[in-house]
């Protein structure tokens, strides 16, 4: 048997550390232990027979580019671990600005429903909803596999004011009900997919990545329809890609939203635009 130490630093081949890292998250798993363990104890964690064969066959796939996260079907989301797999999109950190900002905008007490557009693993509605308590909500999703998985993940975080409905959203109907829709809809352009790294285009679904032509389907079709969603001053949180700020404003104006604020990333990315139907009842922070 060898350790969990020795392991690591023979099969770490670039020495990084987001290599060193994401191996240490494939033994945790096979161990079942914490990834904390793995970092503080490796020298007294020791793999079997039967887990090193594992750990070379997990290895196989991540120097395939394979991302960790599918390869243990599990990602860090917010304040959750997530089941994923090749069947939805791999959440972001990004993406948490999403929940940030709807924080910053609504009371934790509110009594909200929130409209969650593209699923995925259900990560932004449950998550959500595990700091809306008095809220719930409605996440739809044209993609079977990823009704399943979210639905799953709701079971597994015991959060019971979530329902998920298999749909395409142009076939969504719904009467002026929601207070909040977000979404982080695929804004990738379809010449661009082929130049994304492998462990993004290989393994995460076409439908999640894919914008079409211009990388702004997804918006053009969601404005049009969000205003029959969208209660009176009703709001709306969308992910954007990078460039994408001002033709998503434009889109969004065209079909009666006020641009209220557009927040930027970690990076410095114009990331995510907050867009009302009428001027909303509170000022900005």
């Amino acid at each position: 048997m060898r350790s969990a130490h020795s392991i690591i630093a023979k099969f770490c081949q670039n020495n990084s550390n987001n290599e060193r890292k994401d191996l240490r998250k494939i033994i945790a798993w096979i161990k079942n232990l914490c990834y904390d363990k793995i970092v503080f104890d490796a020298e007294n964690i020791y793999l079997d027979y039967q887990e090193e064969s594992l750990f070379f066959s997990m290895l196989e796939r991540y120097r395939k580019q394979e991302p960790v996260s599918k390869i243990i079907n599990c990602k860090s989301f917010w304040n959750n671990e997530f089941f994923v797999n090749s069947g939805v999109f791999d959440p972001r950190p990004e993406t948490e600005l999403i929940i940030e900002m709807v924080l910053s905008k609504f009371d934790r007490r509110d009594n909200l429903k929130f409209l969650d557009i593209g699923i995925g693993s259900g990560c932004i509605l449950l998550s959500l909803l595990s700091e809306y308590k008095n809220s719930h909500g409605v996440g739809i999703d044209i993609c079977p596999e990823a009704i399943k998985i979210a639905r799953y993940n709701q079971e597994k975080q015991g959060i019971k004011n979530a329902s998920f409905m298999l749909t395409d959203w142009r076939n969504f109907n719904s009467s002026k009900e929601f207070d909040v829709i977000v979404s982080n809809p695929p804004y990738i352009k379809t010449d661009d997919i082929s130049l994304l790294e492998v462990s993004v285009k290989d393994y995460d679904p076409l439908t999640a990545l894919d914008g079409g032509t211009m990388g702004l389907n997804a918006y053009i079709s969601i404005a049009s329809l969000a205003p029959q969603w969208l209660i009176p001053n009703g709001s709306m949180f969308l992910e954007i890609g990078r460039g994408q700020a001002a033709d998503v404003s434009n889109i969004l104006k065209n079909n009666g939203f006020q641009i209220k604020e557009i927040k930027k990333d970690s990076a410095g990315i114009d990331r995510i635009v907050w867009a009302s139907v009428s001027p909303l009842p509170f000022p900005l922070d």
